[in-house]
């Protein structure tokens, strides 16, 4: 069974086991059809299924997506509402060139706009996490 396949599992388990599954399962379970069904342009980027993650950062800024709407800091149509926007965005002011097009570039404008707007972090403990961040990074390939 794949990873990403674990929490369905899990919960066919606890069925057969004769008892509803536990609720982290049930939660987990509806996270993920909901994250895995984002339509269009918000759909995440797969090959052959799975999710795609070109850097480090890319999957640490879905993972922390997640993370925080798990959390229930905000409700996931929140979330990609404010994707679908940032790509909408990028688009218009872009055209037809994909040249520079990065879907988690989108991805984690969306949710800093959206972290700062509910209030979990201001706009400057943002920049000083996103630097604290880069300048990690760096530290860490140089």
């Amino acid at each position: 069974m794949a990873a990403r396949d674990a929490p369905a599992g899990a919960a066919k388990a606890a069925r057969r086991r004769g008892g509803p599954p536990p609720r982290a399962v049930r939660a987990r379970v509806r996270v993920d059809r909901v994250i895995s069904n984002m339509p269009g342009a918000a759909g995440l980027p797969r090959r052959n299924g799975e999710l795609v993650f070109d850097a480090p950062w890319e999957s640490r800024a879905f993972g922390l997506a997640v993370a925080l709407h798990q959390a229930r800091l905000f409700r996931w149509e929140e979330f990609q509402g404010r994707l679908i926007g940032e790509i909408a965005a990028w688009e218009r002011d872009h055209g037809g060139d994909l040249s520079s097009w990065n879907y988690y570039q989108r991805w984690l404008r969306a949710l800093e706009l959206l972290v700062v707007d509910k209030g979990l972090c201001s706009p400057g403990e943002l920049r000083g996490a996103v630097s604290e961040a880069a300048a990690a990074d760096d530290h860490h390939h140089a």
